[in-house]
């Protein structure tokens, strides 16, 4: 299998196959990342997509100066929300729609897993932006302090002081709404 780096060269010399295999690879980390910023499926799937358009256009800017690709790409995705959220002026839930209801799951079932995203979605919400992306990130992403210091544009050592704070803040504001939270 072809390295991160070799799809990238690849990408950058016009080889439609290493787009491909770059967008396949880093989809569904852009994608979750945008859904836990805007709580709607298909606007995250228009800011993905948007997101996919601009690494094609700019593939050549990248550079990999010790930082990883996927960092670029969060960055991009973090601006495109900026600016849609700046345009919209308002925040839109999560909603339960009909094509949830056709999975098989128990409809209990399916309505409290949405329950919890809204919940999550309010409290995530009332952070501060950095706090958000880091908890985006880190705790839904899995991605490496590395890699968030790189597309949040702070140190490593800021990003461990930064999640501290957002965990602690998350922790209350999930409390007063009531959600029981583990030390």
């Amino acid at each position: 299998m072809t390295n991160e780096t070799d799809m990238i060269k690849q990408a950058q010399s016009g080889d439609v196959e290493a787009f491909e295999r770059l967008y396949d690879r880093f989809y569904t980390p852009v994608y979750t990342y945008i859904y836990y910023r805007v709580g709607d499926r298909s606007l995250a799937e228009d800011l993905t997509s948007d997101v996919f358009e601009r690494m094609v256009i700019k593939i050549d800017d990248w550079k990999p100066m010790g930082k990883p690709f996927i960092a670029w790409l969060y960055t991009i995705a973090g601006n495109l929300v900026r600016n849609h959220l700046k345009r919209q002026k308002r925040i839109t839930w999560l909603s339960l729609n009909e094509r949830d209801a056709d999975s098989g799951e128990n409809l209990m079932t399916l309505i409290g897993k949405k329950l919890q995203h809204e919940q999550l979605a309010r409290a995530l919400n009332q952070l501060t932006e950095d706090q958000r992306q880091v908890i985006i990130l880190r705790f839904l992403q899995g991605e490496s302090i590395t890699a968030v210091a790189s597309a949040v544009g702070k140190t490593e050592t800021g990003i461990k002081a930064l999640q501290r704070r957002a965990i602690h803040s998350l922790g209350r504001i999930l409390e007063k709404e009531g959600v029981h939270v583990a030390s």
